[in-house]
C-alpha cells in the first residue's frame, strides 16, 4: 500500500459502534460489515484513523490524529490498516485495480466440489429459521422467565427434587429404561428434541432482550452427528460483560431448569416411557450437555463463556498467534514484538489455553480420523483418515516450520539458537540411539515332558505304588483304579456279543433267525462296539507312566480304598532331564527375537536363583490360544479373553518363543511348573525403529481391502 495517494472510501453500509473498554482501561470500538454479518474489533488508534478516512490520504489522517489526540499515529500505520480493510473487503474498490483485486480474492475462495467437500463434511451448517420475528412475537410470554423470583423458584424446584429423589436413591438409579419399542423411542426422541430445542431458544431469547438480532436457527452437522445451533454473533454489539455471560450460558441454564423439573416429575409420574423420559432429562441428558458445552477448547458455550469472562474477544486466533510468538522466542530468541501487547497475566493465560488447545485439538482430530476411517468402507476411510491427519494436524505443523525458516538471519538470538539445535540433538540420540538390548516376555519354566494324571471317570482307588519324588520307568504302574459298574456293564456287553454270535453261528437252523441276519449282524457291531468302549474305559483304570521320570506332587488327600470323581487330581510327572522355557513376544519385538540368542530366566519368586537359557524355536505365526498360566483373565501377563470351546484368545497377536534352559535339576526340587520374566538379548532397537514398525505393521494389517 506504500505510495497510495489516495486510500479507497470504506463501504457504506459499515457501522462503527461502541465497545468495552479493554483491561488497560483503553475504549474499543466494533465495526459491523452488515451484509456478511462480520464484526471487527478496533483499538483507539485505529478508530480515530477510520473516523477521518474521507480524507483519502494517509499522511493527512497520520496529521490529523497526532493533532487532535495524545496517539502518535504513522502513515504506515494507516497504510497497514488500508491493507486490513481491503482484505476483509470493507473498501469499495473502483476501477479496473479494484475489479482484479476483487477478482482475486472471488478465485481465492473456489474451490472444486470435491475439495470443499473433503474440507467441510466434518461440520458445516444448515440454516431453517429467520426467527427474530417469532423471538418478537414471543417474548412477552417468556420474559417473566428472566425475572429473580422465577429464578429461585427454580433453585427452590431443584431443592425439592433433589430432597424427593434422595428418599428412593435406589429406586432413582435402577429406573427401567421403557425404551424397547417403537412408542418408548417416540417419548425419548421428543423429550431429547425439547431439550435441546429449548437450549437453543434460551440463547435466542437472550440474545433478543438484549437487542441483538439473531439472523438465523437451524442444524449443524458436527462429524456428521446433527446439532442444533443459534447465530448470536450480534453479541459483539454488546459492551457489557454480565449480558454477554448471560447469552452464552442461557442454553445451558434452560436445561439445568429443565432437568430440576424433570426431578420432581419423576417422583409422580408411574412406571413407562414417560418417567423413564424424564429420568434420562434429570440425570443424564444434562450431564453430557454441560461436559460438551461447557468444553472451552471447543467453539461452543463453554469457549464463549471463558472468552468473556477473561474479557479477550477472539480467544482462540489471539492466543494461537502470541503462543507462536512465544515458542519462537522460546527456541530462538525472535527480537520481532508480539502480535499484541498484552499484561503479564494475560500472556501467561494465553500462551497456558494455546498449548491446552492444541493438545487437545491433536487427539481430538486422530480420533477423528480413527472414526472416519473405520465408519467408511476400507479404501474411502483411509483415503479421509489421511485428508484428516494431513489437512488437520500435519499442514498446521509443516506451516510453523516453513515460518521458522523465513526468520530474517538477524531477527533471533544465536546463542539461543546453539541451545535449541543442542537439545534437538539430545532429543535425536534419545529417539536414534539403540537403548533396548533385551526383550522382556513373560514365560514359563516347565518340562518338555510332562503329563498330569487325572482320574478319568468316578472309581475306586485299589492301590497307589508311588510316592513324590520317586521315579518311574515307561510302563509302570502309577495307580490303579475300579469301578465296579463299569465291570457290570463291561459283562452285560460280553455276554450280549456271545448271545449274538451265537444266533449268528446257528441261523442256518432257525428260520426264523435266517430272516433276522442282517438285523442280527447290525446289532453285533453295536455291541461289539460299546464291549470295546468298556474294555478301553477299563485300561484307563490301570494308571501307566508314559515316559521314563519322576513322579511329583501326589495328591495327600486320596486313600485307598476311596472313590474319587472324574477329573480329580492324582499326581503329576515329568522327565527332569528335557526341561524347557515357553515364553510369548509381542509382535513389534518380533523382529529382534532370533534362533539362538541367549537369555536370562528370573522366576517370580524371588527368593529363586535366576536361570541361564538359549532360544531354540521362535514361531512365526501368531498364537491362537494361550495356556492358563500367561492368559491375564487367570493372573498372567498377556491380555486375553475366553473364547469358545473353553479356549484363551489373545487380544493382540504374541508369538511363542521355545528356549533350552542350561540347569536341567531345578525341577526336581521345585514345583512342576515355574512362572516368570525371561529377558532375551537382542541387537538392540531405537524408539522411532519401534514406532515405525509399528506403524507399518497396523498398515499391512489394515491394508486389506
Amino acid at each position: 500500500m506504500a505510495g497510495v495517494v489516495s486510500l479507497p472510501p470504506l463501504r457504506e453500509e459499515l457501522h462503527c459502534l461502541p465497545g468495552p473498554r479493554g483491561d488497560d482501561g483503553y475504549p474499543s470500538w466494533t465495526l459491523h460489515d452488515p451484509a456478511n454479518n462480520r464484526f471487527f474489533r478496533i483499538g483507539w488508534s485505529e478508530f480515530e484513523i477510520v473516523s477521518r478516512w474521507a480524507s483519502g490520504d494517509a499522511e493527512d489522517i497520520a496529521a490529523s490524529v497526532n493533532a487532535d489526540t495524545t496517539l502518535s499515529v504513522s502513515a504506515e500505520q494507516v497504510h497497514a490498516l488500508a491493507k486490513f480493510l481491503m482484505e476483509q473487503n470493507l473498501l469499495r474498490l473502483r476501477g479496473a485495480a479494484g475489479r482484479d483485486w476483487l477478482r482475486g480474492q472471488w478465485e481465492k475462495t473456489r474451490h472444486h466440489w470435491a475439495v470443499w467437500l473433503l474440507h467441510n463434511y466434518l461440520f458445516f451448517r444448515i440454516p431453517l429459521l429467520r426467527p427474530d420475528r417469532f423471538l418478537a412475537r414471543a417474548y412477552p410470554y417468556v420474559a417473566w422467565m428472566y425475572s429473580p423470583r422465577f429464578a429461585w423458584t427454580m433453585v427452590a424446584v431443584a431443592l425439592a427434587g433433589l430432597y424427593l429423589v434422595s428418599r428412593q436413591w435406589e429406586h432413582f438409579l435402577g429406573t427401567f429404561l421403557h425404551f424397547f419399542n417403537w412408542q418408548g423411542m417416540v417419548y425419548y426422541g421428543v423429550a431429547l428434541s425439547l431439550a435441546k430445542v429449548a437450549h437453543e431458544l434460551g440463547h435466542a431469547f437472550t440474545a433478543h432482550r438484549h437487542g441483538c438480532r439473531v439472523p438465523t436457527m437451524g442444524i449443524a452437522f458436527l462429524v456428521m452427528f446433527p446439532v442444533l445451533y443459534t447465530d448470536a454473533s450480534e453479541t459483539w454489539k454488546i459492551t457489557r460483560r454480565r449480558s454477554r455471560l448471560a447469552i452464552a450460558g442461557a442454553g445451558v441454564m434452560v436445561e439445568l431448569g429443565l432437568a430440576a423439573v424433570a426431578t420432581v416429575l419423576w417422583n409422580f409420574l408411574p412406571d413407562g416411557p414417560m418417567r423413564s423420559s424424564v429420568f434420562l432429562l434429570a440425570a443424564s441428558t444434562w450431564i453430557v450437555t454441560l461436559t460438551i458445552n461447557l468444553n472451552p477448547f471447543m467453539r461452543m458455550d463453554g469457549y464463549y463463556l471463558l472468552a468473556d469472562w477473561m474479557r479477550a474477544e477472539n480467544l482462540q486466533p489471539r492466543s494461537f498467534a502470541y503462543n507462536r510468538w512465544h515458542l519462537r522466542r522460546l527456541l530462538f530468541g525472535l527480537k520481532a514484538p508480539p502480535p499484541e501487547p498484552l499484561a503479564p497475566k494475560t500472556a501467561r493465560f494465553f500462551v497456558l489455553y494455546a498449548w491446552c488447545t492444541w493438545i487437545y485439538r491433536f487427539t481430538l482430530f486422530l480420533g477423528i480420523a480413527l472414526l472416519v476411517y473405520h465408519f467408511a468402507f476400507k479404501l474411502l476411510g483411509l483415503i479421509l483418515m489421511m485428508v484428516e491427519v494431513g489437512w488437520f494436524v500435519l499442514r498446521p505443523i509443516v506451516a510453523e516450520l516453513l515460518a521458522w525458516r523465513n526468520i530474517p538471519s538477524d531477527g533471533f538470538d544465536p546463542g539461543r539458537v546453539r541451545l535449541t539445535l543442542v537439545g534437538v540433538a539430545l532429543l535425536a540420540v534419545v529417539v536414534l540411539m539403540p537403548w533396548q538390548k533385551r526383550v522382556r516376555a513373560p514365560a514359563l519354566l516347565k518340562a518338555e515332558e510332562y503329563a498330569e494324571i487325572f482320574v478319568p471317570f468316578g472309581a475306586r482307588l485299589d492301590r497307589l505304588p508311588v510316592v513324590s519324588g520317586g521315579a518311574v520307568k515307561a510302563g509302570e504302574a502309577l495307580a490303579d483304579l475300579s469301578s465296579a459298574d463299569l465291570e457290570f456293564e463291561a459283562r452285560q456287553a460280553d455276554e450280549r456279543v456271545s448271545l449274538l454270535q451265537w444266533q449268528l453261528a446257528y441261523h442256518g437252523l432257525e428260520q426264523e433267525l435266517i430272516g433276522n441276519r442282517q438285523v442280527l449282524l447290525k446289532e453285533l457291531e453295536s455291541a461289539s462296539a460299546k464291549l470295546a468302549g468298556f474294555r478301553g474305559q477299563q485300561k484307563l483304570l490301570a494308571v501307566r507312566a508314559g515316559f521314563d521320570g519322576i513322579v511329583l506332587d501326589v495328591n495327600p488327600d486320596v486313600n485307598i480304598g476311596q472313590w474319587l470323581s472324574e477329573g480329580e487330581r492324582l499326581m503329576v510327572v515329568i522327565n527332569p532331564a528335557g526341561l524347557q522355557l515357553e515364553a510369548y513376544v509381542a509382535e513389534d519385538d518380533l523382529l529382534q527375537v532370533e534362533d539362538g540368542a541367549e537369555g536370562r530366566f528370573y522366576p517370580d519368586d524371588a527368593a529363586l536363583p535366576p536361570v541361564n537359557c538359549r532360544i531354540t524355536r521362535v514361531d512365526r505365526a501368531s498364537a491362537a490360544n494361550l495356556s492358563p498360566y500367561f492368559a491375564s483373565v487367570y493372573g498372567g501377563e498377556v491380555a486375553a479373553r475366553k473364547g469358545g470351546n473353553a479356549t484363551l484368545v489373545p487380544e493382540s497377536a504374541v508369538y511363542r518363543v521355545l528356549l533350552k534352559p542350561e540347569r536341567s535339576d531345578i525341577l526336581t526340587r521345585l514345583p512342576h511348573t515355574l512362572r516368570g520374566q525371561v529377558y532375551i538379548a537382542s541387537g538392540g532397537r531405537s524408539l522411532l525403529l519401534r514406532a515405525w514398525r509399528q506403524a507399518v505393521a497396523a498398515v499391512i494389517r489394515e491394508s486389506g481391502f
